[in-house]
């Protein structure tokens, strides 16, 4: 059985950060090991929200007792998502370094929460800069959306070419960038890899409940198939319109089962 760090925000109820990431994993028969960066009763789009953050030197000291017992030992993949401070991202930093050196073959893969299109940045500066200095130069694999991967290389992004672009401009061999808007009523997911770029597009939802990064990238690295994700998460969303949550465990069949999307390949 492959099994995946995944360091990301935790919520009692609903689905997202780890609360979407584990069940993706899970459902797709991968063991999850997963650390809290943040933990908050919901989401914070919700009337009421409580929580905190997770003190880093405790998530140190959680990563050194596992060690301890040899649970990270033979990891498949490590998947960040969010990292609320700059101890934080030099925690995930140390955690992929601390795998690596047992599994140089681990898979790390980045999920650079910082902000989009309707908020901006909304994480903290530091942390931003932080990720994008000393995490994303570590990743095998990122998922930023339009606006992340414009502000991480400081170029403008507006349609396939110019994201082809900023996405080759990162310091990490993949790169699959979400919700890339592509017509008035589409978005599309573009992967840009080496001796790949392809292009999954999909139908824009609206009103779509909060996780679907969450969920899109604990698929991804569960399957690595830009089509089957894309259809996956496609399907999620349909059966989860109207609702305040994803709704992964009821429709976890219909999702898992989804057949894959075409995908384009670019030249």
């Amino acid at each position: 059985m492959s099994r995946f760090l995944a360091i990301s925000s935790q919520v009692a109820s609903g689905h997202v950060g780890l609360s979407a990431i584990g069940p993706a994993l899970q459902a797709l028969g991968h063991d999850v090991v997963a650390l809290p960066t943040t933990i908050l009763s919901n989401h914070p789009g919700h009337a009421k929200v409580a929580g905190s953050h997770v003190d880093p030197q405790l998530l140190h000291e959680i990563l050194a007792a596992l060690d301890g017992n040899g649970w990270l030992a033979g990891m498949t993949a490590v998947l960040t998502g969010y990292l609320p401070s700059r101890e934080h991202v030099a925690f995930a930093r140390a955690a992929v370094e601390a795998i690596r050196r047992d599994s140089p073959t681990v898979i790390v893969a980045c999920d650079p929460i910082i902000g989009d299109v309707q908020e901006g940045v909304y994480l903290d500066t530091a942390a931003a800069e932080a990720i994008r200095d000393d995490l994303i130069p570590l990743a095998d694999l990122t998922f930023p959306n339009c606006f992340e991967l414009s502000w991480l290389t400081g170029r403008s992004v507006t349609d396939v070419a110019s994201a082809i672009d900023a996405a080759r401009r990162l310091p990490c061999e993949t790169t699959l960038v979400t919700s890339l808007p592509t017509g008035q009523d589409e978005l599309a997911n573009l992967l840009v890899g080496p001796g790949v770029t392809e292009l999954c597009r999909v139908r824009l939802q609206q009103s779509v409940p909060k996780g679907t990064g969450d969920f899109l990238s604990g698929v991804f690295v569960g399957d690595a198939d830009l089509g089957r994700t894309t259809a996956r998460v496609a399907t999620l969303i349909d059966h989860s319109i109207g609702r305040d949550e994803l709704a992964i465990a009821s429709n976890r069949d219909q999702w898992l089962t989804a057949e894959p999307l075409p995908c384009e390949i670019i030249r």
